[in-house]
């Protein structure tokens, strides 16, 4: 059964449950192979086996650990997805987490760095790692996953709101600089 996605390669971010497994078995129905990314090892071999019986014929899914926030750690996924597929077509930016919840100068600080880590610096980093893939291919999709806190103020939950409001300017920017690729 040929289906929208059928021979297209992705990565997934934050695929070990919530919304990245949605999304990561939505892509395998539709026929792309899958390279399911998230910190906890463990989470993500079981919703790897989880979703290994969807598969159709021809297509696979990988499960790599890794943390977003770390470069070399977004280096060794992408070596690792194109030592196996020789391509990257889609990329889902979904890892993300809420971080410390309270007022600004009562929650804990390397909390609070550590959520702009996640939650944007991991978006930059998955983009700046897949983009050379993507312009030498002359294509690609990019899908960042944002949330409420890019068209809402969040008291109690800054470094959330502050992450995913600079992940949409982030977005915006990127897609005017690559746009002459063929990445959208």
């Amino acid at each position: 059964m040929l289906s929208s996605l059928n021979g297209k390669v992705a990565i997934i971010t934050g695929a070990n449950q919530g919304l990245g497994l949605k999304i990561s078995r939505k892509f395998i129905n539709a026929g792309a192979s899958v390279v399911m990314c998230a910190r906890n090892g463990d989470l993500l071999l079981k919703a790897r086996e989880d979703l290994a019986h969807e598969l159709a014929a021809g297509h696979a899914i990988e499960a790599v650990p890794a943390d977003v926030s770390d470069p070399g750690s977004v280096e060794k996924l992408v070596e690792t997805t194109l030592q196996r597929f020789d391509r990257i077509d889609i990329l889902v930016n979904n890892a993300g987490i809420y971080g410390p919840m309270g007022p600004i100068e009562a929650i804990d600080w390397a909390r609070w760095v550590k959520t702009i880590e996640i939650n944007l610096f991991g978006s930059i980093l998955m983009c700046r790692a897949v983009l050379p893939v993507m312009k030498k291919q002359q294509r690609g999709k990019i899908v960042q996953l944002s949330g409420g806190g890019a068209t809402n103020p969040m008291p109690n939950i800054s470094a959330y709101a502050v992450s995913k409001a600079a992940v949409v300017r982030f977005a915006e920017t990127l897609a005017e600089e690559v746009r002459e690729f063929n990445i959208d």
